[in-house]
């Protein structure tokens, strides 16, 4: 297991964690949709797909391949020429769709890096972060699938966190039911689940569901359905993810 750095959120948090649910509009997550009306900008990051070779490429990419634009509302089926019917889907795009739920490792930390800037202590800020505990690397064990040996009996994935902090970390609703945990805004990296293959271990990165500093100055969402990540905070923060090329990001209607 990686280094851990979060630990359960005092109770005396949760009134944050309700606060950050009130302000996610009901369709946060739709291109066009709502924004977080507590921040002067919002904006959505596009999950990266995947060619046939499994590299990750962007929507606009996607879109030069398929021949269909690429507008600040487009969704993935209209970028890749989706058709779906009762039995099947058909695409016009070989590779794969982006990862649900996911910003990806490339992804996170070039967020983090404008997070930082905009963060009262930088990378040791006091951070808030909500994790949907029905995600299945949270707990691991045996049941997790493992995509390898055929052979291989043993459990492949360590839990994401110890069973004391599993126990203790509050649950709060937002978006669905989430473990409420708090650390250094740097601890965002220590977070994923660790795998093991006969002697061999590796640690695999993930994002959070929610993510926000104790003094609320932005606030980051994605849910395990979206293939989006959406950030809300001061216009120029806003202005600086949007025109950061390692990340392939959209504004949120007219916020």
């Amino acid at each position: 297991m990686s280094p851990q750095q979060l630990r359960p959120a005092r109770p005396s948090t949760v009134p944050d964690a309700i606060w950050s649910s009130d302000a996610v509009p009901p369709d946060l997550f739709t291109p066009g949709g709502g924004t977080v009306e507590e921040f002067a900008a919002t904006a959505r990051l596009l999950h990266p797909a995947s060619d046939t070779d499994g590299q990750p490429v962007t929507w606009a990419q996607v879109a030069a391949r398929t021949g269909h634009g690429l507008h600040p509302h487009s969704t993935w089926d209209e970028v890749s020429g989706a058709v779906h019917t009762r039995r099947s889907t058909r695409s016009g795009w070989p590779g794969g769709a982006p990862e649900l739920g996911e910003l990806g490792e490339p992804g996170w930390d070039a967020l983090l890096s404008h997070l930082t800037l905009w963060s009262g202590s930088g990378s040791g800020a006091a951070c808030l972060l909500a994790v949907a505990e029905d995600l299945p690397w949270v707990r691991g064990g045996a049941h997790v699938g493992f995509y390898g040996d055929p052979h291989h009996t043993g459990p492949p994935q360590e839990p994401a966190f110890t069973a004391e902090v599993l126990t203790a970390a509050p649950r709060v609703q937002l978006l669905r039911t989430c473990l409420l945990l708090a650390g250094p805004l740097a601890a965002v990296r220590t977070l994923g689940r660790t795998w093991r293959y006969q002697d061999r271990h590796w640690f695999e990165r993930h994002g959070p569901t929610a993510l926000w500093p104790v003094e609320r100055s932005w606030l980051v969402l994605t849910d395990l359905d979206a293939d989006c990540t959406v950030v809300a905070g001061p216009r120029a923060l806003i202005d600086a993810v949007r025109a950061d090329d390692r990340l392939e990001a959209r504004p949120q209607a007219a916020s």
